[in-house]
């Protein structure tokens, strides 16, 4: 009897631990390209073709937020608004539409750090959204501070990197890496290495930084048979993310 009372409370106290954990929060952005234009002439009107299904991601997607499902927006290439997930949710599951009853979208472990971004892309095998892939990544301040641009690196081709004052790196798949970058303007030219080998530039600019902000810098696999390019970039100066307060 006192050893299953124990047991009772042990279980008791981890419940209660789980639900006074903190929330984890965790922003998303979905890295892609739209699907080629195709159009229909209705009525002597072009009306666009409705997107095939895996072409993009949802719209929106709701999750598990404490009472009641709560929705993010999804747009490529656009940090959604940050989701914090209850401290003592099993893992985060993200279901499509508004109303928590569409079909699961995607389903991760709880992130480690209490900011963190979702970094999600196409499965690169059949370069549709019906099978995400996400890449968790620290979001803080102080994992991703001021006055640095993070480099991730989501395609499937090894990228260079070179910007004025540095040697040119290498960024292999599925990998991050963090330089301290100025405020003001700095030259860059970004590319990857093909299957023959040697490098192909694919972007080269100025990146202009303000005080107060970083630089997320992302490569992702291109869509379409053949491209004209393997892989593709996106850039985004921002301040670091501030969770909003309960009211």
């Amino acid at each position: 009897m006192k050893r299953l009372l124990l047991i009772a409370l042990g279980a008791s106290t981890l419940a209660y631990g789980q639900d006074k954990a903190p929330p984890k929060h965790v922003r998303f952005i979905p890295l892609g390209e739209l699907p080629t234009w195709a159009e229909d002439l209705k009525d002597g009107i072009r009306v666009q073709r409705k997107a095939p299904p895996g072409a993009v991601p949802p719209g929106f997607v709701t999750y598990a937020g404490g009472d009641q499902p709560k929705t993010i927006r999804l747009r490529l290439r656009s940090f959604s608004k940050l989701a914090s997930i209850p401290g003592g949710a099993g893992g985060i599951l993200l279901r499509e539409g508004k109303d928590g009853s569409g079909k699961e979208f995607l389903k991760a472990g709880m992130p480690a750090s209490g900011i963190s971004l979702g970094v999600l892309f196409r499965d690169p095998e059949n370069m549709t959204w019906d099978n995400p892939r996400l890449l968790m990544l620290p979001d803080d301040g102080k994992s991703f501070p001021l006055g640095q641009m993070r480099f991730v690196n989501v395609s499937d081709s090894t990228v260079v990197i070179k910007m004025a004052g540095s040697k040119p790196f290498g960024l292999g798949p599925g990998k991050t890496s963090m330089k301290p970058l100025k405020v003001g303007s700095t030259s860059i030219k970004v590319g990857y290495v093909p299957e023959g080998g040697g490098s192909k530039a694919i972007w080269q600019n100025n990146l202009k930084l303000q005080s107060g902000q970083r630089m997320q810098c992302f490569f992702y696999k291109a869509q379409g048979k053949n491209p004209r390019d393997a892989v593709k970039f996106h850039f985004a100066p921002e301040s670091v993310p501030v969770p909003r307060k309960k009211r």
